[in-house]
């Protein structure tokens, strides 16, 4: 069952103000190898540091991802936040309500680490090819005759596939942006138990905000942009494919991220 949490009446010491940031955080728990509970926790302690007025949009993986096909799920939001799981979902209402609700209805997107890591059965394939499996293609054309396939990769901008180790991730400015001002010029490193998101592929209109640099058990170094922005229809959407744990959550650098990131979205 869908569960709402209305936390306005908690933030109005500091939320006073009528024209309060309303902010949309949607996760699902317990999580499977994520800790979406202390996540969510953690994301609450930031909305009442930042003075949002922010709702929780939390329950168990399978209600979840009937939940996302609610046509009016970011409505009256000024910005999404999006923390899930959802790899092998195959669920194409939902998908394709989530894209609109950027693309058509104007909602400014943010997601999150494992957000990027949903849906994969829109696009995931090889050597950086969108591949569309399971017949859903067909299923989608029949259902919804001219209308665009909804590709999960293409809505994130930067398509993950896959990570590398558990380990430290060096964090570097690719520019300044108002999504990245709390972070110094001369970057990061991340905790211990950090995620090196690939990127599989990457739309043209992806915009850099920060790139990630991991060794890897046999001395490999790799690289990927974690941080990123990319138009999408009437609005835009911020990528950040760290936050894998709560080493990670715990950060000051991470934290002021998350808070750059929505209220740039939500001015």
């Amino acid at each position: 069952m869908k569960k709402f949490i209305l936390l306005t009446l908690a933030l109005m010491s500091i939320s006073t103000l009528a024209d309060a940031k309303k902010i949309l955080y949607v996760t699902h728990e317990p999580g499977k190898y994520h800790k979406y509970t202390p996540q969510k926790e953690a994301f609450i302690k930031m909305a009442k540091e930042a003075g949002w007025e922010l709702t929780v949009s939390t329950g168990m993986h399978e209600p979840q991802i009937v939940a996302l096909r609610d046509p009016k799920l970011t409505e009256g939001y000024d910005a999404v936040v999006y923390n899930f799981c959802f790899a092998s979902s195959k669920d194409l209402k939902a998908v394709s309500n989530v894209i609109a609700q950027t693309r058509e209805k104007g909602t400014p997107a943010m997601v999150i680490h494992c957000s990027m890591h949903s849906f994969w059965a829109t696009f995931k394939g090889k050597n950086g090819k969108v591949t569309i499996k399971d017949g859903l293609k067909e299923q989608w054309d029949k259902e919804n005759p001219g209308k665009a396939f909804p590709v999960w990769g293409d809505f994130t901008g930067v398509a993950s596939t896959g990570h590398g180790p558990k380990a430290p991730i060096t964090i570097e400015k690719c520019c300044e942006h108002e999504a990245t001002q709390s972070l110094k010029k001369e970057g990061y490193t991340t905790a211990k138990v950090s995620e090196l998101y690939n990127n599989y592929y990457v739309t043209k209109d992806v915009k850099p905000l920060l790139n990630g640099t991991q060794k890897g058990k046999k001395g490999k170094t790799a690289k990927a942009i974690v941080m990123w922005e990319v138009p999408q229809g009437k609005s835009k959407v911020i990528g950040l494919s760290l936050g894998h744990d709560m080493g990670e959550w715990s950060q000051p650098e991470f934290q002021g991220l998350v808070k750059d990131a929505v209220n740039y979205l939500a001015k």
